[in-house]
């Protein structure tokens, strides 16, 4: 799998992956002997006792971050559908990767060619598109362009086939945007939700 493609967490973990990252804890060598001086003159109690609240303490805050994590994992899906002609270059190669909420909103996708033929995204692979949560297309596409659809497959991890996916290239492997979208039962095709 991609390194780049998990580089940068999800906004909503944003914040706490910059807590974690701060963290730092590595008492100097001397700590111990200091706390027990100054225990000595001060006429403070032995520092010891206090000690023994740190491990209590480290393993709570282990425990809370697991837990963070796990909560964090269960409201985000990964969903690696391969293989089919995404791209347009007329060989059924390519994969999508969306990484996306419970309620569907994407968090990330990435579009990749299957080299190795793993049937998943692997380090062998070419990404030949990645984006975060907004979609965008950098400037005017070429006029060799081409705009294609694929439509309809669980690629959002919902639950129905009702999603389909809309790839601006120029053929055979050139991805300047992907962009999921929904159909709606109750709406027409021309009104499905691009995202």
């Amino acid at each position: 799998m991609s390194d780049d493609f998990w580089a940068t967490p999800p906004e909503e973990a944003r914040d706490l992956d910059r807590l974690f990252r701060g963290l730092e804890f590595r008492p100097r060598e001397s700590l111990e002997p200091e706390l027990t001086g100054r225990s000595r003159t001060s006429g403070e109690p032995d520092p010891a006792p206090r000690r023994r609240w740190m491990t209590p303490l480290a393993a709570a805050c282990v425990l809370g971050a697991a837990a963070v994590a796990g909560w964090y994992e269960r409201r985000v899906t990964t969903v690696d559908w391969c293989c089919g002609d995404l791209d347009g270059g007329g060989i059924a190669d390519d994969g999508i990767v969306v990484m996306a909420r419970r309620d569907e909103s994407i968090r990330r996708l990435a579009l990749y060619e299957d080299r190795d033929r793993s049937r998943s995204l692997s380090a062998a692979d070419i990404v030949r598109f990645e984006r975060g949560a907004a979609i965008a297309l950098a400037g005017n596409p070429p006029p060799q362009s081409v705009t294609l659809r694929h439509c309809c497959a669980d690629y959002d991890g919902g639950g129905p086939p009702d999603d389909g996916i809309l790839v601006v290239g120029v053929p055979p492997d050139t991805v300047l945007m992907v962009g999921l979208y929904e159909r709606r039962k109750e709406a027409p095709e021309s009104q499905a939700l691009l995202r």
